[in-house]
């Protein structure tokens, strides 16, 4: 079993408006995409939502690796990925949690890979409609993440086991 040291002063989470302020306009573009996608094609609008339940699915198994204490409470999830919280209980209940710092990596490695699908996937389609909107749509993903990062990362119980916490002190670092 994991040995983590998290802040329990973050827990609840008391930024709350922020967290909501970046990230519910951020997961209304994803709906608008998503809209977008299932009317050109639904197979390509189920794409799209697989890479959002994918990112869930591998960051429950980093929220119950890390035995973060968000899990069955409320969760700043990055990009809205809300359904990882009670993946993550099912997943710690199940004992589907293998303790391997080595499956850590990987799982936390598909969740982003996930989350780049969510910013890569609908662009060819999106292209159709304007070049600059495809930009801007890939824009929103870096810029979003960089003021999540930044601003809600630090007032996270797991900052300083969870790969965002990491990203967070590398920005911090560099500015």
């Amino acid at each position: 079993m994991p040995d983590h040291q998290h802040d329990i002063t973050c827990v609840p989470f008391t930024r709350r408006r922020l967290y909501f302020a970046l990230t519910v306009p951020f997961l209304l573009v994803l709906l608008v995409v998503l809209v977008y996608l299932a009317t050109v094609n639904v197979l390509l609008a189920l794409l799209f939502m697989a890479c959002y339940l994918l990112a869930c699915w591998f960051q429950a198994y980093c929220c119950a690796y890390q035995e973060c204490p968000y899990v069955g409470g409320f969760c700043p999830a990055i990009a809205g990925i809300w359904l990882a919280n009670p993946m993550a209980r099912i997943v710690q209940r199940a004992g589907l949690v293998p303790r391997s710092q080595r499956a850590f990596g990987a799982y936390a490695l598909l969740a982003f890979a996930s989350w780049c699908g969510l910013a890569i996937f609908p662009v060819p389609w999106l292209t159709r409609l304007s070049g600059w909107l495809a930009g801007g749509y890939v824009l929103l993903h870096i810029v979003y993440a960089m003021i999540f990062f930044l601003t809600v990362c630090p007032g996270c119980a797991i900052r300083d086991t969870c790969p965002g916490g990491g990203v967070h002190k590398m920005l911090r670092r560099a500015r």
